[in-house]
């Protein structure tokens, strides 16, 4: 790529350019362009490590990952959906080479928590526009943060809670995979064998008693539908994902996530 042509000389003044542009609802510059050549770079090592620091503080900036948090049906998700995107590729660089922090990396836990609470839009492919795919791409971060050692049990214990929020949408039914997205984050949590037993008990009984109409109140049948669908699904997904595993925790895990299945009939 002729940087000249546009007036730059290094990657790293290319990227902070790109990085304004990465929520374009023309899916060619967004997702082939944009993001493919961003996590290309990271990959290949051609940012510094303080470079690395600087898009990543600027993915999670108020005007990328929170750009106008809280909207549905708007072409702001781009922007919010393909900067928590961008942390798997960085993420995976800090492993190779570490340069993140403790303080750094919890950091990034709390922004990436708050954005699995506050995103709205969990659309998936959008006609004419391409991948939104939020709560998938949100995924992927949450898989990759969960690897850091400096993410102790309770930290682990959060992230799971966050993932689960999403995993029980009820206003939209996924069909993008989004459902194995998450199983595959939520092993690598379970994976780090951290968590006790009793949380992981409770977590997969929060996710059984959401699909109780008693615990339903307020929402309307096809809502309701919905979110047992996906509550469904994912338990599924991930079941089958960790089935063959035999460290600690998964059979628990695969005992618990079976009994809850059959649970009840739907």
């Amino acid at each position: 790529m002729n940087l000249s042509a546009y007036g730059l000389e290094q990657p790293y003044d290319l990227a902070l350019h790109m990085m304004h542009h990465i929520g374009s609802p023309d899916p060619v510059l967004r997702d082939e362009l944009i993001y493919f050549t961003m996590a290309e770079w990271i990959g290949q090592h051609v940012f510094s490590d303080e470079q690395l620091k600087a898009l990543l503080l600027l993915a999670m900036d108020e005007e990328h990952l929170f750009y106008r948090i809280g909207e549905q049906g708007t072409d702001s998700v781009f922007t919010r959906a393909f900067s928590v995107l961008m942390l798997p590729p960085i993420l995976g660089v800090d492993r190779q080479r570490p340069f993140l922090h403790r303080d750094e990396i919890h950091w990034i836990k709390e922004r990436l928590i708050t954005y699995l609470r506050g995103e709205m839009d969990v659309r998936g492919y959008v006609e004419n526009k391409g991948w939104a795919h939020a709560p998938a791409h949100a995924a992927d971060a949450v898989e990759d943060l969960a690897k850091s050692p400096y993410l102790a049990r309770t930290d682990l214990l959060e992230l799971l809670h966050a993932l689960s929020i999403k995993v029980m949408e009820s206003n939209q039914v996924y069909i993008y995979d989004e459902d194995q997205r998450m199983a595959q984050a939520a092993m690598t949590i379970l994976g780090r064998n951290l968590l006790e037993q009793a949380e992981l008990e409770d977590w997969v009984k929060l996710l059984q008693d959401a699909r109780s109409e008693d615990e339903d109140e307020g929402r309307t049948l096809q809502q309701f539908s919905q979110l047992s669908l996906n509550i469904r699904m994912f338990m599924q997904s991930l079941y089958f994902v960790i089935r063959d595993q035999k460290a600690e925790p998964f059979p628990l895990a695969c005992s618990l996530l079976l009994r809850a299945l059959n649970g009840r009939d739907d």
